[in-house]
């Protein structure tokens, strides 16, 4: 995994209402409460073209590779990644990560790093879980939709996500990264300023990742709370992104709470004279994307916020999936317009 993400954008932050227009820098430390009134049915155009609902007794190898290491993807994680029943299978039509503490040892890098070697090994405390639908179901624009329940405790770190399949524009992060749903540390006492002592943390977080290769990269999102302060550790819920050329929209149970356009994420490379290039206005996300579905322990976000650190206790803990659905938009499947579902309460990211 060529991802590197560092402390997200929201370890310190305002709670303000729903009802803004801009989140630009000013508003980067606001989290926004989402508000149920704005829920919306998606536009009836969109077709299934892809989905998974578990419920065959095993993973369906046909949709879902494993990805085998304990290279700690980029972000000094505390989990091996491995391809066992015990940190993935099905249960009563559901998928579950499972995140437990063990000694365990793997590859120590990613299958795709230049240098990998099988035989080269690492040891970490934790097993967990990463699955891919790379070269099984790749796309160009569409609407992803994941209904899960999330895990919860200091040092949990489930994310439902993408990365391009074929890196056309170079290595991460300007081939880009997109987030539908990260989360850490949830049910943790709130970090966030002006919260009451022991608040649970509830926050889910949607980005783009994007610019030059690292550490040339950025990011740009947006934290939300949802409706009456649920917590997404005590019931399902449903996250996706609807994405089409140039603009890339999030969603919580059909709650559009944000919005990304190419007039603001770009990626840029150097020349032979070292300058920097900017490539096409749609790049990074112009490209074939593949799902991620995971669950890591620590790293570099979840330990440097809220009550920091990995709490042991806690573990084992589960992600559960209860389906994954991908949409493509019959209207024009070549640009996938004309299917979006408008909040006008939803948060344009700068």
């Amino acid at each position: 995994m060529k991802r590197f993400s560092s402390l997200f954008l929201l370890s310190s932050v305002t709670l303000v209402s729903a009802h803004a227009a801009d989140f630009d820098e000013a508003s980067a430390k606001q989290v926004y409460i989402l508000n149920a009134e704005d829920a919306q049915e998606k536009h009836d155009a969109w077709q299934l073209v892809w989905q998974d609902e578990f419920n065959n007794a095993q993973i369906d190898d046909s949709k879902w590779s494993f990805e085998v290491n304990c290279f700690g993807g980029g972000n000094n994680e505390q989990q091996c990644y491995t391809d066992r029943k015990v940190n993935a299978y099905i249960d009563n039509g559901q998928l579950v990560i499972n995140a437990q503490q063990e000694t365990y040892s793997g590859p120590a890098l990613h299958d795709d790093h230049p240098s990998y070697a099988p035989t080269t090994l690492r040891e970490l405390p934790f097993t967990s879980a990463r699955l891919r639908s790379k070269g099984k179901g790749d796309w160009r624009y569409g609407r992803f939709e994941i209904r899960a329940k999330l895990p919860f405790g200091q040092g949990s770190w489930p994310a439902i996500w993408m990365l391009p399949t074929d890196w056309v524009y170079g290595s991460w992060a300007s081939s880009g990264e997109i987030d539908i749903m990260e989360a850490v540390n949830l049910k943790a006492p709130s970090d966030a300023p002006g919260e009451e002592p022991n608040t649970p943390e509830s926050r889910i977080h949607g980005t783009l990742h994007y610019g030059g290769v690292a550490p040339d990269n950025v990011y740009t999102g947006v934290g939300v709370k949802l409706p009456n302060l649920a917590n997404p550790a005590d019931g399902f819920h449903t996250y996706a992104v609807e994405w089409e050329q140039g603009e890339i929209r999030w969603y919580v149970d059909d709650i559009h709470f944000a919005t990304q356009t190419a007039e603001h994420w770009y990626s840029k490379t150097k020349d032979a004279l070292g300058d920097w290039q900017m490539r096409d206005k749609d790049a990074p996300f112009d490209q074939r994307f593949h799902l991620l579905l995971n669950l890591a322990v620590g790293g570099a976000w979840p330990e440097n916020v809220n009550n920091k650190g990995i709490d042991n206790s806690v573990f084992p803990q589960q992600m559960r999936v209860d389906y994954v659905r991908v949409y493509q938009c019959s209207i024009d499947p070549e640009t996938g317009k004309g299917c979006a579902q408008i909040n006008p309460h939803a948060k344009l990211v700068k």
